[in-house]
């Protein structure tokens, strides 16, 4: 009897020790894949048809025609200039005051609008105004008064655009056609970008000072899921890949919990859309902090508008398969250096935000 005993035991002590053994297997499995995204320029480098507009803080749009990848020089073609220059760490962030705004402006995002054969841009701004620019004609309407301070602008599912405030944490919905604001809604924050999934059935709200992504069902417009990592210490846009797989989220951390120093590497947040967990961190280089990104419709090539915390902010192109970066475009600096202009906001850094891409620009 003692010796049945002994050998169950023995059994039962195999079975445990199996399963510890498998269960931190799986947790390993759980833990994202981490990818270091490096710096190789593809033999051909690539070009695209289409036209990118990215939003700065200098209250101008930069144009980069993406047909030549060149930098945009051109003071009349190479910017849309909506309003002064602005910061987004100064005045109001998350309710809580900061040092006051030099000059209400700066932009921040814009959405392409298609409508009657025209071409809108509706673009937010770090006032919490919002502008229309015909594409055409180059006509501007605006100010609207809309929220507070604005982060991201994009439209949404059901053709309304949507602006995410990071003064008070709100959504607002505007239609562009009425010129009115239509519903707003409390999140979070300080929230900076919103994506849905396929068939709205979820939407995606990143918070910026929180490094929380909120998921939405958005039938019910209820919070159903916080989804947070010690690697999103502060964040700004979120997007969909073309297959609505994954939402990719800007992480380039520059400061940690309570606004102090970041200590965290600058990365890219791949989070998978069906469990809403986060499965690949993809390190990027120190001097690019990207704040959105853009997809090539066949999901081979994806934007970062990126920031270096120099004199220069970046458009930079990555290989979807190798995830290194294969090229990249100066921004700012070079339309700066020919136009003998200083920045004088952000400690001398031009800041790019939020891209927009144009896939059926008109002929050159």
């Amino acid at each position: 009897m003692a010796k049945r005993l002994s050998v169950l035991l023995v059994l039962f002590l195999a079975v445990i020790g199996y399963m510890t053994v498998n269960s931190s297997r799986v947790a390993a499995t759980n833990e994202p894949q981490v990818i270091e995204a490096k710096v190789v320029k593809a033999a051909s480098e690539p070009t695209f048809n289409a036209i990118a507009y990215i939003a700065g803080h200098g209250g101008h749009i930069a144009v980069i025609d993406m047909r030549t990848m060149k930098s945009p020089t051109d003071m009349e073609k190479g910017r849309i200039v909506l309003t002064e220059a602005g910061s987004e760490m100064e005045g109001k962030i998350a309710g809580m005051s900061f040092e006051e705004v030099k000059k209400a402006g700066g932009t921040h995002g814009q959405a392409l609008i298609g409508k009657k054969g025209k071409k809108v841009l509706v673009a937010g701004t770090l006032s919490g105004d919002v502008y229309k620019i015909d594409l055409s004609t180059g006509k501007k309407e605006g100010p609207f008064k809309v929220g507070e301070k604005f982060c991201g602008t994009i439209v949404g599912p059901d053709g309304k655009v949507y602006l995410e405030d990071m003064a008070n944490g709100k959504v607002y919905v505007w239609d562009a056609d009425k010129l009115k604001t239509v519903d707003e809604m409390p999140v979070g924050k300080a929230v900076c970008g919103i994506q849905w999934t396929k068939n709205s059935e979820k939407a995606y709200i990143t918070d910026m000072p929180t490094g929380t992504v909120y998921v939405y069902d958005w039938k019910t417009k209820k919070k159903v899921k916080e989804i947070t990592s010690p690697e999103m210490t502060f964040i700004h846009q979120a997007r969909l890949t073309p297959d609505k797989k994954y939402l990719w989220v800007s992480a380039p951390n520059e400061f940690d919990p309570g606004l102090k120093p970041g200590t965290h590497k600058s990365q890219v947040i791949v989070i998978d859309t069906k469990t809403d967990e986060i499965v690949k961190r993809i390190v990027l280089p120190d001097n690019v902090r990207p704040h959105d990104f853009a997809f090539t419709k066949d999901g081979k090539y994806a934007f970062l508008s990126s920031r270096t915390y120099g004199d220069d902010s970046t458009l930079n192109v990555m290989d979807m398969k190798s995830l290194n970066i294969v090229r990249n475009v100066s921004a700012c600096v070079a339309c700066h250096k020919e136009a003998g202009i200083t920045v004088k906001v952000d400690k001398g850094s031009p800041l790019l935000c939020g891209i927009e891409m144009d896939w059926s620009p008109s002929k050159k």
